[in-house]
């Protein structure tokens, strides 16, 4: 039998409770037993099998080795992941440049949101709200696109919380538009080609119509999720591009992350 406890989750210390409280009847040991073998006492045996104990790791991986149990610590740190990526010089040009095209037609931008409140479950790169018609965009920046199943359950977790985010922010949106913006590079349209199929059912939007509503408000919003490129060194109006998905009509601006990150922060530190 495998008892999956994460630590620090809710409840976890009524899981262990349980756990312990039934192995130590299922072995027909007393509270007492249990202490002795554990090199505890029984009243910290009690107050783990009550729960009204606060977890000590040690005092409990003592008691559970005692009991046969073997332990592991399982911890979930798949967020900091998304802020590793976005501590990148590259990825915050990228989010930068998205920002400052956004606020150009009026909309309202937040980068960086964090998730969760007593403690962080992740970020989402920009929240933008456009007033005029109280609309909610939630935009992810990608320097690099890899796993698109991983993308895909980043984006419907996002999706879930950015409306607590956007009433943190004081905004009150009635609708959200979710939109991936991908550094414009021959790496990223070979990765997509590669998985076409998955990647036009996850990102359905037609990037014409994503770029079209995010200037004019009385435009319908896109149909699902949107994949766009962009080059944050393009200062055209046509800032947001297709990828293979759609109908491309320039070659990509660089060949992979390498060269865009030379050539892009080069410039930025001139």
């Amino acid at each position: 039998m495998q008892t999956r406890i994460v630590l620090g989750a809710r409840g976890a210390g009524a899981a262990v409770a349980d756990l312990v409280r039934e192995t130590r009847v299922l072995l027909g040991w007393t509270q007492r037993e249990l202490a002795v073998r554990a090199r505890t006492s029984q009243s910290t045996v009690q107050r783990i099998e009550t729960g009204s104990a606060a977890l000590d790791i040690a005092v409990v991986t003592a008691v559970l080795a005692a009991l046969g149990l073997r332990v592991a610590l399982d911890v979930d740190g798949r967020h900091l992941e998304d802020r590793r990526r976005q501590r990148g010089a590259l990825h915050g040009r990228l989010n930068g440049y998205v920002a400052r095209r956004l606020e150009r037609d009026h909309w309202l931008t937040s980068t960086e949101v964090q998730l969760g409140v007593d403690a962080p479950q992740g970020w989402i790169d920009l929240l933008g709200y456009r007033p005029a018609d109280r609309s909610l965009l939630l935009e992810e920046s990608k320097t690099e696109i890899g796993d698109l199943g991983a993308l895909q359950r980043s984006l419907k977790f996002y999706a879930r919380e950015a409306w607590t985010a956007a009433q943190a922010l004081g905004w009150r949106p009635v609708r959200l538009v979710i939109v991936v913006v991908a550094l414009d590079t021959a790496a990223v349209a070979r990765r997509l080609a590669d998985e076409r199929d998955l990647a036009a059912r996850v990102f359905p939007g037609r990037v014409g119509d994503a770029a079209a509503w995010l200037r004019d408000p009385s435009r319908n919003p896109p149909t699902g999720w949107v994949l766009a490129t962009a080059d944050p060194a393009r200062r055209r109006a046509d800032w947001l591009g297709a990828t293979l998905l759609g109908q491309r009509r320039r070659p990509p601006a660089y060949e992979d992350y390498a060269e865009a990150a030379g050539r892009l922060l080069q410039t930025a530190r001139r």
